[in-house]
């Protein structure tokens, strides 16, 4: 009876000493996954040459960021440089396409078309609606405040009509809900218009967000696509003058 208490004793010691070591592990991986990543650190191995640790660390930075513009662009400058190294065209055409979407500039719009030339890839012609979409989005702060400087001036002076009871034309009522309606477009364009990159080395466009819909046709990774809208898993797009369907997991949208 002796030899069984102690037993018992020494199997409740043991089990007291293991659970508290479970919690202890716990804490250290919790722990060890809530250190951010240093950009310094990684910054020097990608000085160092050391671009597959570089990549994945910059990688998993990007990942934790919930807002990526606060990304600063010398990390996509970065990845771009490693997967054009790689040859990994259609992640190097994904991470130029996020720097010119923040920064318009030549420069980087010629690397662009250069390496989709050289693959041949569609969808990086600069059409009249990308362009005047880049130029709003450039300049939009300038758009925006020009906008409200002209519609706290109208509504003044229609509030001023209305103080004074003077008649105020319809012609006038008119111009100002067009240019309500202005406004509300030019500042919701940059959300309903957005590119992405095809990841995938085959991805089928359909005529309905199903699996099950038809396949209109066929494109290879690293296309350039224009999503205009998305339903559930699936994105509308725009390809070859028709509206399509795409799987989101199939594209990188770029943001």
């Amino acid at each position: 009876m002796k030899i069984n208490k102690k037993i018992r004793q020494l199997y409740r010691r043991l089990k007291r000493v293991f659970f508290l070591l479970g919690w202890a592990v716990i804490g250290i991986i919790v722990e060890t996954k809530a250190q951010p990543i240093n950009l310094k650190e990684v910054d020097s191995l990608f000085r160092q040459g050391k671009h597959a640790e570089s990549e994945a660390l910059y990688e998993k930075y990007l990942s934790e960021l919930k807002n990526t513009t606060t990304v600063p662009l010398t990390i996509y400058y970065k990845l771009a440089f490693i997967n054009e190294k790689k040859n990994h065209y259609a992640k190097a055409l994904y991470y130029l396409s996020m720097i010119y979407n923040r920064q318009p500039q030549q420069n980087i719009l010629n690397k662009i078309n250069e390496i989709a030339a050289t693959h041949n890839l569609e969808g990086y012609e600069v059409d009249d609606f990308s362009f005047v979409f880049l130029f709003f989005r450039k300049y939009s702060l300038y758009f925006t405040l020009f906008l409200l400087v002209v519609g706290i001036y109208t509504f003044g002076v229609l509030i001023q009509k209305k103080i004074k009871a003077e008649s105020i034309r319809n012609r006038h009522k008119w111009v100002v809900v067009i240019y309500l309606l202005t406004l509300l477009l030019l500042l919701n364009l940059p959300d309903n218009y957005q590119i992405g990159i095809v990841n995938k080395e085959k991805v089928y466009l359909r005529e309905a967000p199903s699996a099950a819909a038809p396949v209109k046709e066929w494109i290879a990774q690293g296309n350039k696509v224009t999503v205009i809208g998305q339903s559930d898993q699936w994105l509308r797009i725009w390809w070859e003058n028709q509206t399509l369907y795409v799987r989101k997991l199939d594209v990188w949208a770029v943001q």
